[in-house]
Formats: C-alpha cells, structure tokens, sequence
C-alpha cells in the first residue's frame, strides 16, 4: 500500500497548489454540467425525493381541513359480516346497492360516487343487475367508474366515444385529420351505467408502490380527452373550476401531487349495513347523519376487498379515502403543484453559480457556516411550501448538491493548507523567516486570507503556524502558541510583502522587525527551531508598532 499512499501524497500535493479561483469555479461549472445532463436527460437524481416528501406530508404543521361534505358510506368488514348471513360473501347480489342508491337520491345528495366497477355482469342474480340498472337509469347523482387500461394498448380497443360518451372530456374534440380514437378501458356491463357519468378511477403509484398523485384527464391519440372520476364530479359541484380545468387540459403524464388531510382517516365513515338496513327498513344499529348536500362516496375499506395501498400517510390506507382527498382537493380548489424539470435545473445550477461567488468573495472560512446551515435552509423551504402553498419547491436536488459542493471544497481547503504550510523543497537558494503575532488565534478565517495573500504576492513563500483546530465548544490547547506564526521564503518576496504592509498595514497580525536569514538547505526542524527563536525574540514580542 506504500505505492497507493505515495501517489495519494502526489495528488494531494498537486491539488492543494491548484488557484482557488480556478477550483471554486472549475468545480462550480462541472456540477452546472451535471445538473443539466441529469435533470434534463439521465433523469437520476432528478424529481421529487420520496422519502424526504413522505416525511414533510407527515410532520405538515398547516394542514387543510376535511370538507365535512364528504362522506364515506363503507362497506366495512363489520358491514361485510352483518349482511353474509342472507347475502352471503360479496360481491352481493346488486339489488343491495340498487336499494342503498335509492335511498341515498331521495336524501338529496350533492353527488354520489362510486368507487366500485360494474365492469361484470351477474349470472347468478340476473335480477339484481336489473335492479341496479334501472336504478342508475333514475339516479341524478351518480358518477361511475371505470378501469383505464395500458396506454398503450389503446389501438387495440374497440370503445370509442359514441360508446362510453359519459367518459370524454366535453367539447374536447379531436384533430381533424385523425381517426376517432378509441381508449382501452373495462367499460360498465349495465347498459344505464354506461350512459351516465364516467370517470376513470386508476390509482396511479410511484415505482415505490407508494400512491401520491392524481391524474384529472388523459389525452389520446386524436387529440381528444377522457376525464377521471374527480373531474365528472366536479363537473357537478363546481362547474366553474372544472371549465378552468378543462381550459388548461393538460397532457397525460405523472398527474398532481394529492394534498393530503391529517391523517388517513379524515373522512367520517357511516357502514353500509346501517344504510341498507335503513333503506330495507330494519333496525339501524348507529344513528346516521344527514345526507343531504353530501358527497357521498360509496366504497370499500374492508381488507379483504383489497383495494388498499400504500400513500405518504399510511402503509395501509383505504383506496375510498384517497378517493375522498381527491374529490375534496378538486371541489375546493386545493393544488399542490411541482416545479417542472426545467426550474429545478435552473435553481440548482444558479445554486451552484452562487455559492462558487460567495466563496470568492467571503473566502474559504466561509464554508463551515454554509455547509451546515444552506442544506438545511433549502430543506426547511421546501417544507414550508408544503405547508398550504399551491406549488411544492422540492430543493432535494439543491441541498444536495450544496452539501456535496461545500464538502468538496472543504476536502479541497484542507489540501491547499497543507500545500501552503508545508515548507518547500530546499533549492539552495536564500532563505528567510519573518515573524507574525496576532491578538487573536490563528483559526481559519486569517489562516485562509494569510494563503490567499501569499498565492497572490509571494508564491515562493510559506506559512509556518502551530495546527489549531477549535472543535466546537473545545479550548484550544496551547492559547500561548496560537497566536504566533511565520512566513519562510525567498527574501526578496518577504520583502516584497513588507512593502506591502508598510503601504497597506493588512488585518493578519503585527509582523517581526526583522528578517531571520535561514540556511538554504534548512529542514523542517531547523524552520522550526527558528520560529520558535523568534517569537522569542524581546523586540518581537514587545513591538507595539506592527511594522518593521
């Protein structure tokens, strides 16, 4: 390994001699160039941050409210219990939900949702189909759902408009010189429910499994739309916000973040057996409340129905309750938007841009304040921005790349203080020492502007100084010695920054009188030795002047 450390010791010794101006900026344009590549091509690093996210929408300090018009009528595994012993398992036969869909039009509902397909017909109870069916035919709060399938497998379906026309976006026509596009989804089988309010109803998750966003409307092929479930409702509810919907239709993609509730349980939910039992005319076990004006979604958040899936709430939340989040977002207007791909770049390379500046300017001292304190700050931006904002400002991609900046440059630092403290190689040419004293430590604020000074004036030269760390909270050790240091070189550039005191008296110490002339060929110890001679020396520690 002695070969490895040796070539180590060569690269250090090369990199720590680079011109900081050359470093700050090198490294600043080569995280530029990496940002753009990424953010806009590779795709890596890219985007929001699932778990930084996750953790934000869970310790959220501003939460908007659950709409109390929303309501869950659930069948529950209470719900499924009570009615096997005369329906039997589900699916039941649909006379139920006919039952239950009347009673629920005669309460003067706002809207009724369903979040159950009827994509099968019932060969069993061919009556209950027919029940259910006229029984959609009456309703005049109904939206239905149905299953998108692959995007991509659209060429191959056979539903058009003139099939399904509750599903397409109204007045969403299709380019002139296309054909009709046809969508791959699983229609209804009841012919009332596939002539009502459509909506598509896919619960689209992260490659994480974990369900964030929504998607209100799908382009196709012909330029036309199909719209989701949230988006038929809305259609009802607020008219007015679903034609500024539809005015900014936008193209299929990822879909909007979901502005989550609190908790995964928001929404109250009011068993279907209650309601059954209320519209068969048995005995209800829990009083149930006024459905009139309500947005009632009929669903199921019983286990064994599995339509449960993970969101940035719950590991197990109920697909009805990310349907009531949904439709309580669209109703009252609550977004919860990203920075497109091409701003998260543009603030991260202006991040980039801005912090090679900064430590031009406030040199490298600097960083240890940034390195803690920028990561931090963008990330406390970013979660106030989910705290009620419209727009979520994920900076993931800046903090990170800040804290990988800074810590680059501070790695740097260290190998450019030990280039500039190390004395050179013996050349056989003159050699001097001329003291330094300072009132205050030598830490590395005027240790970095004593080395900037030298790689402009005197290049040849070096800094003796005692190694002062000062961890936080820690004394130094040797307080006597920490205030004492040296620059060795040629004379001629010690005289050079003589001259430059004596003009410009510099905020780095009060210098020697005189010059100590050194053996060219003097070592480190030697160097040593006669450092110690002179801080000793009476008129050096006595002068008062601060020039020679």
């Amino acid at each position: 390994m002695a070969w490895l450390q040796r070539a180590y010791a060569s690269w250090a010794l090369a990199a720590g001699a680079l011109p900081a101006r050359r470093v700050v900026w090198g490294l600043a344009l080569a995280f530029c160039l990496w940002v753009l590549l990424d953010v806009l091509v590779l795709q890596v690093t890219g985007g929001l941050s699932p778990a930084s996210f996750d953790a934000m929408v869970r310790t959220r300090l501003l939460v908007a409210p659950a709409d109390p018009r929303v309501l869950v009528v659930d069948i529950d595994e209470p719900s499924l219990k009570r009615m096997s012993g005369e329906f039997g398992r589900w699916p039941w036969p649909r006379d139920t939900l006919a039952t239950v869909l009347d009673y629920l039009e005669q309460q003067q509902p706002a809207a009724i949702v369903w979040d159950i397909l009827f994509s099968d017909v019932d060969r069993l109870s061919p009556g209950g189909d027919a029940a259910m069916d006229a029984a959609a035919a009456r309703s005049r709060h109904s939206h239905f759902p149905v299953a998108r399938l692959a995007q991509a497998t659209d060429a191959q379906s056979q539903i058009t408009r003139a099939v399904l026309p509750g599903l397409w976006v109204p007045g969403s026509t299709p380019v002139a010189s296309a054909p009709g596009a046809t969508v791959a989804v699983i229609p209804p089988a009841l012919p009332a429910v596939a002539a009502g309010r459509l909506g598509f109803n896919n619960g689209y998750v992260d490659a994480d499994g974990v369900l964030r966003r929504y998607r209100a409307f799908e382009s196709l092929a012909d330029g036309s739309s199909i719209q989701s479930i949230t988006m038929s409702t809305l259609s009802v509810m607020n008219p007015g916000a679903y034609r500024d919907a539809v005015a900014q239709l936008p193209e299929s993609g990822a879909g909007e973040l979901i502005a989550w509730r609190r908790s995964a349980h928001a929404y109250p939910h009011v068993a279907f057996a209650d309601v059954f039992a209320a519209a068969d005319g048995g005995p209800v076990r829990n009083a149930l409340p006024d459905f009139a004006g309500k947005l009632i979604i009929i669903g199921s958040s019983a286990a064994a129905l599995h339509d449960i899936h993970p969101t940035p709430l719950s590991a197990n939340q109920a697909g009805v309750d990310s349907l009531a989040t949904v439709l309580d977002n669209a109703i009252n207007q609550r977004h919860l938007r990203e920075l497109p791909r091409w701003l998260d770049a543009l603030i991260a390379v202006l991040l980039c841009l801005g912090l090679a500046y900064w430590v031009q300017r406030n040199k490298m001292a600097s960083l240890t304040v940034l390195t803690l304190v920028l990561p931090a700050g963008l990330l406390l931006l970013s979660y106030a921005t989910l705290n009620g904002a419209a727009v979520f400002v994920d900076l993931k991609l800046s903090a990170a790349l800040a804290l990988l900046f800074l810590t680059l440059l501070r790695y740097w630092n260290q190998l450019r203080r030990k280039f500039w403290c190390t004395p050179a190689a013996p050349d056989g040419g003159e050699l001097a020492l001329w003291p330094l004293r300072r009132d205050a430590p030598w830490l590395e604020a005027p240790l970095d502007h004593l080395i900037d000074l030298l790689e402009q004036q005197a290049g040849a030269c070096r800094v003796v100084v005692p190694d002062v760390h000062l961890a936080l909270f820690q004394e130094l050790r040797w307080p006597e010695l920490a205030h004492q240091a040296a620059i060795v070189g040629p004379p001629a550039q010690l005289a050079r920054l003589q001259a430059l005191w004596s003009a410009q008296p510099q905020d780095l110490g009060r210098p020697g009188a005189t010059m100590l002339p050194l053996n060219p060929n003097a070592d480190r110890r030697q160097i040593a030795d006669a450092a110690l001679r002179a801080w000793s020396e009476p008129e050096y520690k006595n002068t008062k002047k601060g020039l020679p």
